[in-house]
């Protein structure tokens, strides 16, 4: 499918496809594929927003150009047109909260950074609900006010949560 020219229709097969495609691109990163499984059950399953999915993807796939593309074939019209204006913000925002937690905690208690990463895996892997994360996080985070408003800044809209707890783990916990 990838690098193969596509007719207008779609098929199941064209699909399949893309999918082996995919699955063997990550043939060495088991995790990544299965989290792009994930993403594609969250569009069946109607529990994230277009948006958010489309941003997921881009960002798993940004180092495989010939996927992204393959991805975006079979996006509808309106959602390779709809990008949010501010998703640089929001992603900004995200790495501001990052580097203020890493920087409040790397002298004062590095536990916490610790205990916070285990809760975004929590998270990730789908143990807990966004609040529930968000009580873990402001657990976490108790007597830090500043850290924890910001946290609830950052991930104040549903559809945004899944993507920037993905862009905070990836960058804090590995």
């Amino acid at each position: 499918m990838v690098g193969r020219r596509v007719s207008q229709a779609l098929t199941s097969d064209d699909a399949q496809s893309y999918l082996s495609d995919v699955k063997e691109a990550f043939h060495d990163e088991p995790s990544k594929y299965q989290e792009f499984i994930n993403i594609l059950n969250g569009i069946r399953e109607l529990s994230v927003d277009k948006d958010s999915i489309v941003e997921r993807v881009e960002e798993l796939l940004e180092d495989h150009q010939d996927l992204l593309h393959g991805f975006h074939v079979f996006l509808p019209d309106e959602a390779k047109r709809n990008k949010h204006p501010h998703t640089k913000k929001k992603h900004a925002d995200v790495e501001e909260f990052m580097n203020n937690l890493k920087t409040r905690f790397k002298s004062i208690d590095k536990d916490v950074v610790v205990t916070f990463c285990m809760v975004m895996t929590r998270f990730k892997e789908g143990r807990m609900s966004v609040k529930e994360l968000q009580e873990e996080v402001i657990d976490t985070l108790y007597y830090h006010e500043d850290l924890i408003e910001e946290f609830l800044r950052v991930f104040k809209k549903k559809e945004f949560v899944i993507s920037a707890a993905q862009k905070l783990h990836d960058k804090i916990c590995k």
